[in-house]
């Protein structure tokens, strides 16, 4: 009879944890992953890009960050103080910069986003990688059958 108690309380305990804190967490890092997406796609756009291209990308970069801005405004406590104190994210201005930039390619006709300035804080605040030469790509450069530089010839 206890077992089946204590069972049922300890799945109940279970399901709450998992509901209360890996869930929003799942959330957040979803986003993140999202934003890490959007600067790659979105992050060089010409500014002789399509109307509906510039619409897609600000509609997208205000998308990601509305989404990271009420997930922090709504997190639990114990949920902000894990993704602030343990994974040292902040994910509130991260989401007002995306909502920034989302804007600017839209009413201003920002290009290349990926210049900007706003950018490298973004990549900080949700510790993102900067993005580097593909390794692939870097050893066949580095392996590449350049042509040999000229002799200078003598004059003598």
């Amino acid at each position: 009879m206890w077992s089946a108690i204590s069972s049922i309380i300890l799945g109940a305990i279970g399901w709450a944890g998992a509901r209360l804190l890996f869930e929003p967490i799942k959330e957040i890092v979803d986003l993140r992953r999202e934003a890490q997406e959007c600067l790659i796609v979105f992050g060089n756009l010409s500014k002789d890009a399509a109307p509906d291209d510039r619409l897609q990308a600000a509609g997208t970069f205000r998308r990601i960050g509305a989404g990271l801005v009420s997930r922090h405004i709504a997190a639990w406590p114990w949920v902000a103080w894990f993704y602030h104190r343990c994974l040292h994210w902040d994910i509130y201005s991260a989401g007002t910069m995306l909502i920034g930039i989302g804007s600017s390619t839209l009413n201003e006709g920002l290009s290349h986003a990926n210049a900007s300035a706003t950018v490298p804080l973004i990549r900080n605040c949700l510790q993102l990688p900067v993005l580097g030469e593909p390794t692939m790509i870097r050893e066949m450069m580095d392996h590449a059958a350049w042509p040999a530089p000229l002799e200078p010839r003598n004059h003598f």
